[in-house]
């Protein structure tokens, strides 16, 4: 059965991901307490009756029965227990607060270096990136006004190679505000820009941060067309708002760029077109759509004809009254906040809250994220007139990307999701040791930074506790990364083994970071704690140590099952 199927390999990931994180961890433990002459009598992977294993030496090594973690057993770590002969003076709690918070210290240490070898190993090896070149260019953006155009390839960044589209975005983020020098190739020569990314502040349940943006978008975007109004040379001719031009004058048209350009160079004269119209085809439970062929003769332009209403840039395929239709709605629910407005399926948002829309995720997306519930004015072009709207988004339950529950403002309309033509180059990108090794360090010192600051937030309350993810959801995780590929797998167990080396440096008794503790006390001191106060400590670490994954699961448990 396929609910049997993916349990499996749900349970597989899982248990994978623990076992090479626990091992690691716990290896690192055993490390050091070896090389400090301790006497280690298990190391065990997992909790619980041992299923396999063997002895070496004084230590047996074992995988156990519950894949939730793992323990190093060391000689003479319990309150009063003493080791006796030749092994006298071995015991964990005998050792000096040095080595004790060394060999403490060492599991975390283990997971943040298995990060880092990761960080390295997916940057050295082969992985997939997009051509870094340009789809198209945002209007009003940093970009544009430096001169960059569609089809640019991007060579180099202040003189760093770019590698992929992906590369150059991480390029850009870092330098918000500092000019820099693109090379460009274009029409096979090479090309100088001087340019300034804007800065843009991109929030996330942690923090806020500041990214350089100069507005490039990696893919083109497909054919589909908008009509600026009823009287123009497109209109009288047939065309439709959301048809996909095809053809023009016999030549194929790949996307909206290069049907512009088009538009652009046969300015004021008579077109042929060929356009694939969509038309809706009943389904059960929802629409589909088919798409008929039409081939279209559209009149030159009249001289002189004053451009429709709306439109922000009336330059190249304005005199033929076609537009993309990037901000126009195709998708509308009929009982959506959009509809409730007033607002109609073919209507192209001229400006929302006050400001132009030119590029639906940046101006749209943003203004209705930051309006929330409340009242919202937009204006739209419809029939070639400008409509006034005042929208009040709906709010839907729903999960955050930290796991909480929040309210989303919904508006129920979006232009087509399938707008980007598609025609993206993969290229195969590696970097050069040295700068993998350099970016797996900074890319987990940047991590474990990110999880830190969370980890207080929620101390705090500045982050919902719900927050906290337990087995369950590291179980989701690792599945849908396994079903990604290795690397996206990889890239999880970095991610969990940093958590993981956090989550033990917190001073609660019963995890490393009390050991840690402990030993910085005693070195104070300069005398150990007493007997009593260890085992008090231990079992209220236990206490909470179990409350803590109790709650994790409850967290899981409403994330997976209670919506």
């Amino acid at each position: 059965m396929p609910w049997v199927q993916s349990a499996v390999l749900t349970l597989l990931a899982f248990a994978t991901l623990i076992s090479i994180l626990v091992f690691v961890h716990e290896m690192g433990h055993l490390l050091v307490g070896k090389i400090f002459n301790v006497k280690v009598l298990r190391f065990s992977i997992g909790f619980g009756p041992k299923l396999f294993g063997f002895t070496k030496g004084e230590t047996e090594y074992r995988v156990s029965a519950l894949p939730l973690g793992g323990y190093v057993k060391f000689g003479g770590d319990v309150p009063g227990e003493e080791l006796e002969g030749a092994d006298k003076g071995r015991g964990y709690l005998e050792q000096p607060p040095f080595r004790k918070a060394c060999i403490a210290f060492a599991g975390p240490a283990a997971n943040f270096l298995l990060a880092i070898c990761v960080g390295i190993g997916l940057n050295a090896v082969p992985h997939k990136d997009w051509a870094p070149v340009v789809g198209f260019v945002i209007p009003s953006s940093p970009a544009e006004a430096a001169g960059v155009r569609h089809g640019d390839r991007i060579i180099s960044m202040d003189g760093e190679p770019v590698r992929g589209f992906n590369h150059f975005r991480e390029l850009v983020s870092a330098r918000p505000g500092r000019a820099v020098e693109l090379t460009v190739q274009r029409a096979g020569r090479e090309e100088k820009l001087r340019i300034t990314p804007e800065s843009r502040e991109e929030a996330n349940p942690i923090q806020t941060v500041k990214q350089g943006r100069i507005g490039i978008v990696q893919s083109p975007r497909k054919a589909e067309v908008t009509l600026l109004g009823p009287d123009t040379p497109a209109a009288r001719a047939g065309v439709q708002t959301f048809d996909v031009v095809t053809r023009l004058d016999g030549q194929s048209i790949q996307s909206w760029e290069q049907l512009e350009s088009m538009l652009r160079a046969r300015a004021g004269k008579p077109l042929s077109l060929e356009v694939l119209r969509k038309r809706e085809v009943a389904a059960p439970g929802g629409t589909l759509w088919a798409q008929d062929p039409l081939k279209l003769q559209v009149p030159a332009p009249q001289a002189g004809a004053a451009p429709a209403q709306g439109v922000v840039n009336p330059d190249g395929a304005t005199p033929y009254g076609l537009e993309s239709s990037g901000l126009t709605i195709f998708a509308l629910k009929s009982d959506s906040a959009a509809a409730e407005a007033g607002l109609l399926r073919g209507d192209r948002v001229v400006s929302i809250a006050g400001k132009p829309a030119l590029f639906w995720p940046d101006d749209v997306e943003n203004a209705l994220r930051a309006a929330g519930g409340k009242p919202l004015a937009m204006t739209v072009r419809r029939d070639g007139k400008l409509v006034e709207a005042t929208v009040r988004q709906h709010l839907r339950a729903d999960h955050d990307e930290a796991g909480v529950r929040v309210q989303v403002p919904e508006l129920g309309a979006a232009p087509d999701q399938l707008l980007e033509a598609g025609h993206d180059e993969p290229v195969s990108v590696r970097f050069p040791f040295p700068e993998a090794v350099q970016r797996g360090v900074v890319g987990t010192w940047e991590a474990t930074r990110g999880m830190a600051v969370g980890l207080a937030k929620i101390v705090t309350g500045d982050i919902s506790s719900e927050a906290i993810g337990g087995p369950l959801m590291i179980a989701d995780v690792s599945r849908k990364a396994l079903d990604d590929g290795p690397l996206a797998f990889f890239s999880v167990m970095s991610l969990i083994s940093i958590s993981l080396g956090l989550m033990n440096l917190i001073p609660i008794p019963v995890l490393d970071g009390f050991h840690i503790l402990s030993a910085a006390i005693e070195g104070i001191r300069r005398r150990p704690l007493s007997l009593r106060f260890r085992e008090v400590a231990n079992m209220v670490g236990v206490a909470l140590v179990l409350s803590l994954m109790l709650f994790a699961l409850k967290n899981d448990v409403m994330r997976k099952f209670m919506h």
